[in-house]
């Protein structure tokens, strides 16, 4: 009698995102538990106060948890970054094997650019939030909205994942177009890294769940 072949699944590689606030870590975590990735880890650098603490944070984590990618993610308005501080970080960054993601004024910019591209530069997070609130009542930037009205964002902006990855590209342009420095939205690779370590997410049960989908 002949033995069957043990089938041998190769261990998806570990990955990590270090966000520099706590509305970060909740979006972050609410896509790890939608998409069900279970290689996939996100920390909150809590007591980071610049880019290159968050930096050094994020590298530290990698070396104790043996990550095989991590990410650190950052808003400009978390740290008030300048531009020759951004430059060193990079730096730092490359140095440290850790990759950059950043949104400029902040994270709501990404959320929005799922619905829409402005058609100017926003850098008062107040406009993007009441540009927001048109879609999602009540919306803020606070963890607390996360956690409560906003704890199924994700799944709501999942289906037009695709678009705000077009339209933060234009809107990218358009910044550089007006002599922009660093790009407002680096979150493209991220999220494309995150499919390539984590798979393809199956988000239809979880849409129904929330009435995205016919039943």
């Amino acid at each position: 009698m002949k033995r069957r072949k043990k089938i041998v699944e190769v261990p998806r590689k570990t990955f990590l995102i270090v966000t520099a606030n706590e509305a970060e870590l909740l979006y972050f975590s609410q896509m790890r538990k939608d998409c069900r990735y279970t290689n996939m880890s996100v920390l909150w650098a809590q007591e980071a106060t610049t880019v290159d603490e968050l930096i050094k944070f994020a590298a530290r984590e990698r070396i104790k948890g043996k990550f095989d990618r991590v990410w650190a993610l950052f808003s400009f308005s978390d740290y008030n970054v300048e531009q020759a501080e951004f430059d060193e970080a990079q730096k730092l960054a490359a140095k440290r094997n850790i990759q950059l993601a950043w949104t400029k004024p902040a994270l709501a910019l990404w959320y929005l650019l799922h619905l829409q591209s402005p058609r100017a530069v926003v850098d008062d997070l107040r406009v993007i939030e009441e540009a927001l609130k048109g879609v999602l009542p009540n919306f803020n930037s606070s963890p607390a909205y996360l956690l409560k009205e906003g704890a199924s964002l994700h799944l709501k902006l999942f289906p037009a994942k695709a678009q705000a990855v077009m339209n933060a590209s234009a809107y990218n342009s358009l910044a550089q177009q007006k002599g922009a420095k660093v790009v407002p939205v680096n979150l493209t690779k991220l999220t494309s890294e995150i499919a390539d370590y984590c798979g393809v997410a199956d988000m239809s049960h979880n849409q129904k769940m929330i009435g995205l989908k016919n039943a």
